[in-house]
């Protein structure tokens, strides 16, 4: 349910697109639509996302532990990431609208794949062909078998709990969507919302990293 701070938020956000393309010639970034800032309906925690909602930053203001204290703040995380995700999808429908590109960044969270480079097979009467098609083959079996791993993960629809580094910071995951997420909730006081602000955007990007790795074949 979106409170009444968010629709205000949103709304001054959609009536300033038009004044942002307004500053930019067709074809270019749109300034100030790479940094998409959402809330949660108390105002103290928020997300910071790309055009295409990709993570990037997470903050908790203080007054947080008033405002949803240590048994919600890990809800409040989840609704403003939500929230800025759902203002950069109006933006991009914005952007059509006006016959704008609403091409989104590549994602943040692509990491190398472990397969390496694809190298061609040298001729098959040269010496080493056989060592080399067997590394091939060993790399195509390693390959699919981690398709065969991703694909049993992705439609299990078990959950699985990733914490971040701190240890302050827990997400529930079912393939590659956030169930849910909870803080560890023993020595945490006020002071702490920058740290568990830090630890949430490192489990976050970390749950989005392992199943775009788990994914790039």
């Amino acid at each position: 349910m979106v409170s009444e701070l968010q629709e205000r938020d949103a709304r001054r956000f959609i009536a300033n697109v038009p004044d942002m393309m307004s500053g930019s010639p067709p074809g270019d970034p749109v300034p100030g639509l790479g940094a998409i800032d959402g809330t949660d309906s108390s105002g103290t925690v928020y997300c910071v996302v790309d055009l295409g909602g990709n993570l990037l930053e997470v903050g908790i203001s203080d007054g947080w532990w008033d405002a949803v204290g240590p048994r919600g703040v890990a809800a409040a995380v989840l609704a403003s990431l939500r929230f800025a995700r759902d203002k950069a999808g109006l933006a991009r429908m914005v952007l059509n609208h006006h016959g704008r590109s609403a091409a989104v960044p590549a994602s943040a969270y692509r990491i190398p794949s472990s397969t390496g480079t694809h190298e061609e097979l040298p001729p098959y009467d040269a010496p080493n062909f056989p060592e080399e098609l067997g590394r091939k083959l060993e790399r195509a079996a390693r390959t699919l078998a981690k398709a065969e791993r991703f694909a049993r993960e992705r439609d299990s629809g078990a959950r699985r709990e990733l914490t971040g580094p701190r240890g302050l910071f827990r997400v529930e995951v079912s393939g590659s969507a956030v169930m849910g997420a909870t803080v560890n909730e023993q020595g945490l006081g006020p002071g702490d919302g920058a740290e568990l602000a830090a630890d949430a955007r490192e489990v976050l990007l970390a749950a989005r990293r392992r199943f775009d790795a788990m994914g790039e074949l």
